[in-house]
């Protein structure tokens, strides 16, 4: 994870016509991007060309681009809002796709890998925004005011919908060991 400082700094260089901090953000960023664009859709070539056109965008019109006190989030917020339009646009439907969680190879301890297909299979569960709001929150560590920006939606209906989320995971699998699974940093 970044320092939020030196990305505002980055940012600032970058919209100044600065080419190695404009690469710095890419370079800071990409593989975020990308894993998050996986939780949204599965259409990896969709995903590239989403965060291709994401920087692109960003370079062309980066006189006319706001200063922003969250690089990370302006970076997924748009990401998430193409890929929505885009798959929309595909499928011709106002749904997003199931999101698609990816869960680390299993270590050699048996006990852990049965406990992260059990987390999978109960994750698998939730509906697709549950599904979202729970890996925004607790993969992305983004706070609820952002999620709610990013969804588009209130922050008592992200606070609903996590509380929900969980009370459905609490009941699929032991609530102790998949807080320590999501906050011990396992990739969803």
């Amino acid at each position: 994870m970044s320092e939020p400082h030196s990305d505002i700094l980055l940012w600032k260089r970058f919209k100044e016509g600065d080419r190695p901090a404009f690469a710095a953000l890419y370079d800071r960023y990409i593989q975020e991007l990308l894993t998050y664009g996986y939780r949204v859709t599965s259409d990896r070539q969709l995903i590239r060309d989403a965060i291709q056109d994401l920087f692109l965008h960003l370079w062309t019109s980066r006189e006319n681009l706001a200063d922003t006190d969250s690089v990370r989030y302006y970076l997924f917020r748009c990401l998430r809002n193409s890929l929505v339009k885009s798959v929309r646009q595909e499928q011709m439907q106002s749904s997003l796709p199931e999101a698609c969680f990816h869960l680390p190879a299993p270590e050699t301890d048996e006990t852990d890998a049965d406990q992260i297909r059990r987390l999978h299979a109960a994750i698998q569960q939730l509906s697709p925004r549950e599904q979202e709001v729970i890996q925004l929150r607790y993969v992305h560590n983004f706070s609820i005011q952002e999620v709610a920006d990013m969804l588009g939606i209130t922050n008592q209906s992200v606070r609903n919908t996590q509380y929900r989320a969980l009370g459905h995971l609490r009941e699929a699998f032991d609530y102790w060991i998949w807080v320590t699974v999501l906050l011990t940093g396992s990739s969803l």
